[in-house]
């Protein structure tokens, strides 16, 4: 048994690119790559095919007041649930698309003014992660900030990105509940809220 988790010593120098093609252009846009990469026997794996669809890289923040000892959720639509014939209005944490020239901190504390109406000074990196690795390029910075969330809460959003967002400030207990009882769907928001159960010292 491993003792320690180390991940494996690997570059781009082990991955060749065959070929890279746009095969769809959206909202977001659908890649289909042809590659070969180094297999953990030392040897070159045949020819795989993979489609990726990326729409962009994101900030998320989850904004905690320390003296309500509360966080604020914004709950909107999400068309992923269409798939499966289910009505996806989901919690999540304040999020934002990064453009180009923006740092991820600056998108986080400028995205919790505009979806909840409250104001992070200092966000604290919890992690930068891939939410679906195997066919998803998002990449997501995801924070967490202490905010005086007073005047928190609202219906939120930007009229021409076709936004509809309701914000809620809630018991931090609460939205951990939420995480364990189906109220709360988004992976990267568990986490976030676990993470500060954790770790209000640091905010």
């Amino acid at each position: 048994m491993e003792r320690r988790l180390i991940p494996s010593p690997r570059s781009l120098d082990d991955v060749k690119v065959i070929s890279r093609k746009t095969i769809g252009q959206g909202w977001g846009k659908i890649e289909r790559f042809i590659f070969r990469h180094i297999r953990y026997d030392g040897e070159w794996s045949d020819e795989i095919t993979r489609d990726l669809y990326t729409i962009g890289e994101v900030s998320m923040i989850l904004p905690y007041d320390p003296i309500l000892d509360a966080v604020v959720l914004v709950e909107q639509f999400r068309t992923c649930g269409l798939y499966w014939g289910d009505a996806t209005w989901l919690f999540e944490a304040v999020a934002g698309m990064i453009d180009p020239g923006e740092t991820p901190p600056d998108v986080a504390m400028r995205e919790a003014v505009e979806e909840a109406n409250c104001v992070i000074t200092a966000p604290v990196h919890i992690a930068t992660v891939y939410s679906s690795p195997g066919g998803y390029g998002e990449r997501t910075h995801m924070y967490a900030g202490r905010a005086d969330l007073s005047r928190a809460g609202g219906i939120h959003g930007l009229a021409h990105e076709h936004e509809d967002i309701r914000a809620v400030c809630v018991p931090l207990s609460e939205a951990y509940a939420a995480t364990t009882d189906g109220r709360i769907r988004d992976a990267k928001t568990m986490l976030m809220i676990q993470w500060v159960m954790n770790n209000k010292a640091k905010l």
